[in-house]
């Protein structure tokens, strides 16, 4: 079910319309605990387990926000999809219903486009790459695209590490044995694009759904970094890892536009300055987890990895990015973008 909500005749979901009356009932209703004496209490939404990563930089983020504002603005962080799933939590920003939300681009490109060509495979070459990205000129203007399309701020960009390809049927060491399997993707136009091309059958669905249609045989496999892979369990029900590279992801740490226009204009620069710091160390402490991960899975539960031969798949990946580019009327996007990596190297 959908409603219309905004003057503007933006549609929204039903739940997330439940998602808005949810917190605010959570707001209003719970009494304060004395002990509480913030005076900004903010709450901060991902899909990602307690220890992971993800969720360790934005607690470290939440932490510095409250030291450099002396307590004044508190951020709670609700991992596990508590919240709701990504697209739930990224309409509850626009409400207004929540604050903060830890999401991926491929998700939140079904709200701004522009987000979409950053899911398109071998994006990045490493991790200098993507902060040349996301700590220079394209960062801000995304911020700014956000904001222009959502009402939402994208305060900063957290970091995967490289994707890898997981299955529960057979080992993959080239493309061709990716051809007739079931593979679940995000919601973007080009993660579909990338697994089509590599001949597999996309299969969208909820980050909080696959462990049970993993199980349940709906799909023979996901792609994920080696980490998020642990903490989910997912090699579990996929013993047959394959070391793709294909994508890094770009996880946006994104406000309610509303929520931060009310806070005072030193609390906002603080928020700012504080979650870039925490995606760099983000950044740096994920690359040791995934190689940790990757190690633990192999030796302690039976992974079997296989580093298949890439050329396959960058040959049929390499028109993805330019025709979406094309799509969407983001060649200079696309430009500026490879045109980072060259500095950087």
């Amino acid at each position: 079910m959908t409603l219309n909500f905004f003057p503007s005749g933006k549609r929204i979901s039903g739940s997330a319309v439940l998602l808005f009356v949810f917190l605010l009932a959570g707001t209003a209703c719970q009494p304060r605990d004395p002990s509480e004496d913030a005076i900004f209490q903010l709450k901060l939404g991902h899909d990602q387990s307690t220890g992971h990563p993800y969720d360790q930089g934005v607690r470290r983020f939440a932490q510095a926000v409250e030291a450099a504002t002396e307590g004044a603005v508190k951020i709670t962080v609700y991992p596990s999809s508590q919240l709701g799933d990504t697209p739930e939590q990224i309409e509850g920003l626009r409400m207004g219903a929540l604050d903060l939300s830890l999401a991926a681009f491929s998700h939140v490109s079904q709200f701004v486009p522009e987000l979409g060509i950053f899911s398109a495979p071998f994006l990045f070459d490493d991790a200098r790459h993507f902060a040349a990205v996301f700590n220079g000129e394209i960062g801000a203007d995304l911020d700014r695209i956000s904001q222009s399309r959502y009402d939402i701020r994208l305060l900063a960009t957290l970091y995967s590490g490289h994707r890898i390809l997981f299955n529960s049927r057979r080992p993959v060491q080239d493309v061709d044995d990716v051809a007739g399997l079931k593979i679940r993707v995000m919601a973007g136009e080009a993660d579909a694009a990338t697994w089509k091309a590599f001949g597999a059958i996309p299969s969208p669905m909820p980050y909080s759904e696959v462990y049970s249609a993993l199980q349940a045989g709906v799909i023979d496999g996901a792609e994920n970094e080696p980490v998020s892979i642990l903490t989910n369990k997912f090699y579990e029900t996929c013993p047959y890892f394959a070391i793709t590279e294909h994508l890094i992801l770009p996880m946006g740490l994104f406000m309610s536009t509303r929520v931060m226009d009310r806070l005072p204009e030193e609390y906002r620069t603080i928020l700012v300055a504080e979650a870039r710091k925490a995606a760099d160390w983000e950044r740096d402490h994920i690359q040791q987890q995934n190689r940790s991960a990757l190690q633990l899975m192999e030796q302690k539960y039976g992974a079997r990895v296989a580093y298949p031969d890439k050329s396959g798949f960058l040959t049929r990946a390499a028109p993805i990015q330019a025709r979406l580019a094309q799509k969407w009327g983001l060649e200079d996007l696309l430009e500026k973008i490879q045109q980072a990596g060259s500095a950087g190297n």
